[in-house]
């Protein structure tokens, strides 16, 4: 399984560790299951640094398209953070977030869980 899902209610976050190759359904089927589960509003971690695979533009632009689609349906989707090691992973959620401010995602890169830990408690309070 590319994917380990773990949702925690207390603290409203979903957690998220990718290993091996990790498809664009795969990725589309978490953002799923985040709105069917009426966990929209939660924040997201994900922890890429077990990837093996790059998305292309086209795969960001899809999960862009998709997240679009439920913010209108559900509101705002909660900050999301991406954990990464890999300069061009890092550089593809950086182009996500651009992509996602059309549909008022708040999106970060960082290199450690810590600090993404850190940081989308910050942000999800000061949404809340």
């Amino acid at each position: 399984m590319p994917l380990h899902y773990e949702r925690d209610d207390d603290g409203q976050r979903i957690r998220i560790m990718m290993t091996g190759h990790v498809t664009t359904e795969d990725v589309l089927g978490i953002v799923d299951r985040q709105a069917r589960e009426g966990t929209w509003s939660y924040s997201v971690l994900y922890d890429t640094r077990a990837g093996k695979n790059l998305p292309t533009p086209e795969d960001l632009h899809r999960v862009v398209m998709r997240v679009g689609t439920l913010t209108v349906r559900h509101g705002p989707r909660g900050p999301v953070a991406l954990v990464t090691t890999s300069p061009q992973l890092s550089r593809m959620g950086r182009a996500y977030a651009s992509l996602g401010e059309l549909t008022a995602l708040d999106v970060r890169t960082f290199t450690s869980v810590e600090e993404a830990e850190d940081w989308l408690s910050q942000a999800h309070h000061s949404s809340t």
